[in-house]
């Protein structure tokens, strides 16, 4: 018999897996977060690029619109909540560890 008090069967809120932007949330959310970080990085490596005339900066510039683009065609093409979610999520990271290598590479570079 099982015990409805047995550890294994309490949800853990401190979970990932577990978390309301990953199972409750419509997706817009991560869509809002990934335009703001949008905006500012790509001011930023729009900035690179004029200032250093470094080609990779708007290079980054682009992949950020690509990427942001990329998340509003998952958030409305992909009816499976989780798959949605866990998809935005990873391609918010995507572009900003992206932009992240990008900034640092410019800079490098510079």
């Amino acid at each position: 018999m099982t015990d409805p008090h047995d550890e294994r069967w309490e949800v853990d809120p401190t979970l990932v897996r577990n978390q309301g932007s990953l199972t409750t949330s419509e997706g817009t959310v991560w869509i809002a977060a990934a335009s703001v970080a949008a905006v500012l990085v790509g001011a930023m490596l729009l900035a690179l690029w004029w200032r250093l005339d470094a080609p990779l900066a708007l290079a980054g510039a682009l992949v950020t619109a690509v990427l942001l683009l990329t998340m509003i065609i998952v958030r409305y093409a992909v009816r499976a909540r989780r798959s949605r979610l866990v998809a935005l999520a990873a391609l918010f990271w995507l572009m900003v560890l992206t932009d992240l290598a990008i900034v640092l590479a410019v800079a490098i570079g510079s």
